[in-house]
């Protein structure tokens, strides 16, 4: 087939889950040996278009084009969405460029397949209809709307908490009125397939979770747990609302029972004045050259998201190197394995200290979990078996 993936940020360098979800499902594509596939995707001031870190063979297998958008925050434009009524989450990533290149690539190439890369690439989809006559499918990485919703909930001033609320209810619309609109939906996970069938989509509804390529694994850690960490973008809401929680409210618990206790916080895009320096044990590393190494390293990684939708690829991560994972039970939906077995959940500050406390307390059972976790993601997200059921799947639903 001829595929066209569209991606709303460039998916090299994988600097964050949502880059290397879109990066699976291309190199498990590539890998394939069968598709001739096209790259076309959206650079922006965060997720810039870098062709100098992507691989000679890479950038011929993808024929890859960035197209760059502005999609900063624009007062102005905010508040002529507040008149209109559309969802500016959504408008912040439509261009005319965009939309004139992709008509130019659409008139060149007839494609049998188009994956719209989540739900900010949506607005091309009229485009696409016009000029191409294959199957189109939303690759959903989450449902956005939620994550919205989750965090208007939590968030305490009123002005904003309303701000966000309206944000979301338009969110919301745009997102039920478009995804029947598609041949069918890629969801990223089985609880995602659940709230978009539940939200009244009338195409099929396939799942293609996150896929990491065995083969390049490194070594899981079999050393003993001797730190926290934490790995995410800090410019990312739910993340930030997450680690000012578990600063809060769980590591004071985690103090008062292991006082040598040591967290480490990791990821990009830190704010200069960062609001947890001071407090006692706690290190900033900023952005890390290697993620494996924290996710193969001593530590026990902790996820306390509180608003969020689709899958965390970093827990699927740090699962794969080993690592024991301590989360919130929204951290790890569409991670279908057992809690105490594969990875920790726990939602209120006293059960997340108390099962960090387990943890270091008990090295044997630290280790055993890592290798059990491990097993469990070599089992159940091995790329190239993902990629290739849902292609099979698509074939026999006739969406192809």
């Amino acid at each position: 087939m001829r595929i066209l993936q569209l991606c709303h940020k460039p998916p090299r360098p994988s600097t964050d889950g949502g880059c290397r979800a879109m990066d699976a499902l291309t190199r498990g594509l590539i890998a394939s040996g069968e598709h001739e596939i096209k790259v076309l995707t959206a650079a922006t001031a965060k997720h810039p278009f870098l062709a100098d870190k992507m691989d000679a063979d890479y950038l011929q297998a993808t024929n890859i084009e960035s197209v760059h958008l502005d999609t900063r925050l624009n007062k102005l434009d905010a508040l002529s969405n507040l008149v209109t009524g559309d969802s500016y989450n959504i408008t912040r990533f439509f261009s005319l460029d965009f939309e004139n290149i992709l008509t130019d690539i659409l008139r060149k190439t007839a494609f049998d397949l188009v994956i719209f890369e989540s739900l900010f690439t949506a607005p091309y989809l009229r485009t696409v209809r016009k000029f191409c006559d294959g199957s189109v499918i939303l690759r959903a990485h989450n449902i956005e709307h939620r994550i919205w919703k989750h965090l208007a909930r939590e968030t305490k001033p009123l002005t904003k908490r309303i701000y966000l609320r309206w944000l979301a209810d338009r969110l919301e619309e745009y997102e039920i009125n478009i995804m029947s609109d598609f041949d069918c939906i890629a969801a990223i996970s089985e609880d995602d397939k659940r709230h978009f069938e539940e939200l009244g989509c009338t195409v099929p509804v396939h799942v293609l979770p996150f896929g990491l390529d065995s083969a390049e694994l490194p070594p899981a850690s079999h050393g003993p747990v001797d730190h926290i960490f934490h790995l995410g973008a800090m410019d990312w809401r739910p993340n930030i609302q997450g680690i000012d929680w578990f600063i809060g409210n769980v590591w004071p618990l985690v103090m008062q029972q292991m006082p040598s206790a040591k967290l480490c916080l990791a990821g990009r895009n830190f704010p200069k004045d960062v609001p947890w320096k001071q407090v006692a044990n706690i290190e900033i590393l900023g952005e890390v050259a290697n993620a494996w190494d924290m996710m193969t390293g001593e530590g026990i990684m902790i996820i306390p998201l509180l608003s969020g939708s689709g899958m965390r690829i970093k827990a699927i991560e740090a699962m794969a190197g080993g690592r024991p994972v301590v989360s919130t039970t929204i951290g790890m939906e569409g991670i279908e394995g057992n809690d105490r077995e594969h990875f920790h959940l726990a939602d209120s500050p006293e059960e997340f200290a108390g099962r960090i406390v387990e943890i270091l307390s008990n090295p044997e059972e630290a280790e055993a979990i890592g290798e059990r976790s491990r097993a469990f993601v070599l089992e159940h997200f091995e790329n190239q078996s993902l990629v290739n059921r849902l292609l099979h799947e698509l074939e026999h639903s006739e969406t192809l």
